[in-house]
């Protein structure tokens, strides 16, 4: 039977929690996919690296004519003093398998192909740097893997260095800024549900490692260390993959609940946080409705329709309408709502 959501989850839900819990931080935080880039790459990117996402779908088209899309767990560049380097990192949280570098070589050299330099009597491809993140498992696995292409002109070695989650502590964590691997770090509890649903008296040592993460991201934020913005994403992230986690376990997603959103939400920090995410997101739906609006009036423009009309029909002053109409007037007549919108909302 599929276990439904509880009504109260707050959306925590999800079928890929870990996954979604990757992409979120890789896809927000420039500072944290930066630090882990240097760790697993041996890199020496500051603080002004450029961080470009890029293409995560990829398609291919086999000999029958069918086309296959592929989805990477990241695809990025970074730009640093005039050098850039392409980066793909996976995120795997089952065992490692034998499939896994297979797939890794499928997903890279599809990335490379979509970015080939081709002539006709040439095709120049470049590989991304790309590197695995093991969540579980990986006690037998070396802390690099190779891929060995052989061709009748010689041979080629493309090795794929591996973070094994489990393997590091909290103080390399924290020692050597991989915030990003903060949310994941319940993950050692994950074989000890059964015993923690049984006998609270086991909690101790989780409640504790969960207090000295607080402690700890609270002073490298009071440090400078992680910015307000960063420390929010891995809030998040850690609610969402612990909340999944103890899924079907009750006494322990109480328990863990309560650790989240409970006795931690007084700290300064993270009311600090909550206030300048509720504040951003009243923001963005401000935004929002006014390039609903914008949308609304080029869409009226377009059918001739007076200032006054506008006004009316859509019961808006018409200073504010007329204020709109004039940046809109530029574009005319086709009204690209797209550029209308930007130059709206950030005029030159």
């Amino acid at each position: 039977m599929t276990e439904k959501k509880p009504v109260d989850a707050n959306d925590l839900y999800s079928p890929t929690p870990y996954d979604d819990a990757f992409r979120i931080m890789e896809g927000a935080c420039d500072d944290l996919l930066v630090s882990l880039v240097n760790y697993l790459f041996g890199e020496s990117f500051g603080p002004e690296a450029e961080v470009i996402r890029l293409r995560n779908e990829h398609f291919s088209e086999g000999t029958d004519g069918s086309v296959q899309k592929r989805i990477t767990d990241s695809h990025f560049s970074i730009s640093e003093n005039g050098v850039i380097k392409k980066y793909h990192i996976e995120c795997e949280s089952g065992g490692f398998d034998n499939s896994i570098l297979i797939r890794i070589f499928e997903y890279v050299s599809q990335i490379a192909l979509d970015e080939a330099e081709r002539t006709p009597t040439k095709l120049r491809i470049r590989f991304p740097y790309t590197g695995l993140l093991l969540l579980n498992g990986g006690d037998n696995v070396a802390d690099k893997a190779e891929i060995d292409i052989i061709t009748p002109d010689g041979e080629i070695k493309y090795n794929v260095p591996i973070i094994k989650r489990k393997n590091i502590e909290l103080d390399e964590i924290f020692n050597k800024k991989l915030y990003f691997l903060i949310p994941f770090y319940i993950l050692n509890y994950k074989d000890k549900l059964n015993e923690l649903e049984k006998d609270e008296g086991n909690w101790n040592d989780l409640v504790q490692h969960y207090k000295e993460i607080f402690r700890r991201l609270e002073s490298e934020y009071k440090k400078g260390e992680l910015p307000l913005f960063s420390l929010g994403v891995i809030i998040e992230t850690m609610e969402r993959v612990a909340y999944n986690m103890t899924l079907g376990h009750g006494t322990v997603n109480t328990k863990v609940g309560e650790i989240m959103g409970g006795q931690y939400k007084e700290l300064e920090w993270i009311k600090a946080w909550r206030e300048a995410e509720a504040k951003g997101k009243a923001e963005g739906k401000a935004e929002g409705a006014e390039e609903q609006l914008i949308n609304m009036i080029c869409r009226k423009l377009k059918k001739g329709k007076t200032v006054s009309q506008i006004a009316e029909e859509l019961e808006e002053d018409e200073a504010t309408i007329q204020s709109i109409v004039n940046t809109a007037e530029k574009y005319a007549p086709e009204y690209d709502i797209e550029k209308i919108v930007k130059d709206v909302l950030a005029p030159v």
